[in-house]
């Protein structure tokens, strides 16, 4: 369901916006708006990981490669 907002802008934004073609306003708003919280998303969740990696021992390749493999011959029949 599509919702009428107000909102407020600065005049660099707003001279950006009246360039579009009427018709194409919303939907690049509705797409710049889904950049920048998949764009906001991405970088919270590599903090979270880096902070989680800074906290947590570190492990060599060689034992992760060896537990990857354990986990895949327990799958395979």
């Amino acid at each position: 369901m599509a919702r009428r907002v107000n909102i407020m802008m600065d005049e660099d934004s707003w001279r950006v916006l009246q360039g579009l073609p009427r018709g194409t306003r919303s939907r690049a708003v509705n797409e710049a708006i889904r950049a920048w919280s998949d764009a906001s998303r991405k970088r919270d969740a590599s903090a979270r990981m880096d902070a989680l990696r800074a906290r947590l021992p570190a492990v060599e390749t060689d034992r992760i490669v060896r537990w990857i493999r354990e986990e895949r011959e327990q799958r395979l029949p």
